[in-house]
């Protein structure tokens, strides 16, 4: 099977040049974690914008400084056993589809667990493709804390526990981006010019004044806006079966726990991926 049998040929791009807000107005419209960005003259591809770029440069407001150039492309010709490596290898979840530099698609985890895996009698467990390390976070922590462990673990999805260790919710950095606002921020910094030559600089003040958009969270704790219902399997779980969950809960990732409601570890929709190369 080929990309171009899975992938999604409608495509949404944002254009350079262009700011944040628009990067941010169209993930949120679109539910989505990266968008292709395009040449605004030409519409000729230039990269992804992704949604962990937004929180790592909170100062940056011009798309073109944005934008990932080197995330992998695909071909509409490409065999889907590629595409599904490129997936694992860089924890893309979504590629651009290229042909004569223009997008003519874009394949997506989601495409492949529905159109693939789903209809395929895989019937590896999930214990053979779960990821055993769990980062998790505290309830009680707020939000602009727990952006920055999204950003500084990787993860994109993180469990929520309470005081005695329960599992109680979920929250992804698409969650945090519905809950943020692109406001403005002006900061004012002095600078004062000396010079020997033109005495009259000597006291002469310099006001410079910067302005900068910035992603807010509101000072909450996690537990008033995460995710209470949260998908959970036991390690024997068929991959199909999993998958199959994640696509009706909408789940980036589900937690694997044993009959006594202990995390054994989470496994990613892109993780499924492994059981098609098997």
């Amino acid at each position: 099977m080929k990309v171009k049998d899975v992938m999604t040929e409608t495509v949404k791009w944002v254009e350079i040049p262009g700011t944040r807000a628009d990067a941010l107005e169209l993930m949120k419209k679109l539910g989505v974690e990266a968008v292709p960005a395009v040449k605004k003259s030409t519409e000729e591809y230039v990269g992804m914008v992704e949604l962990h770029a937004l929180f790592e440069k909170p100062d940056e407001d011009q798309l073109a400084l944005l934008v990932n150039r080197n995330v992998p492309t695909l071909s509409p010709e490409d065999d889907l056993s590629k595409a599904a490596k490129v997936f694992l290898e860089r924890r893309e979840k979504r590629l651009p589809v290229v042909k004569d530099n223009r997008v003519v698609g874009v394949l997506a985890v989601r495409d492949v667990l529905e159109r693939v895996l789903l209809k395929s009698e895989i019937q590896t467990p999930v214990s053979e493709l779960m990821r055993p390390h769990i980062i998790a976070v505290w309830d009680g922590t707020p939000l602009p804390v727990v952006a920055q462990l999204v950003r500084l673990s990787g993860f994109r999805e993180l469990p929520v526990i309470d005081s005695s260790g329960k599992l109680v919710g979920m929250i992804s950095d698409a969650d945090l981006v519905k809950l943020s606002d692109v406001e403005l921020d002006s900061k004012m910094s002095q600078m004062v010019g000396r010079s020997e030559s033109d005495s009259w600089a000597w006291d002469t003040e310099a006001r410079i004044y910067i302005t900068k958009k910035e992603l807010k969270l509101p000072d909450k704790p996690v537990r008033e806006v995460m995710r209470k219902e949260v998908v959970t399997v036991g390690k024997r779980t068929p991959a199909t079966k999993v998958a199959k969950l994640m696509l009706e809960e909408r789940a980036k990732q589900v937690v694997v726990q044993d009959p006594d409601e202990r995390l054994l570890g989470i496994v990613r929709d892109v993780d499924l991926l492994k059981a098609l190369l098997k």
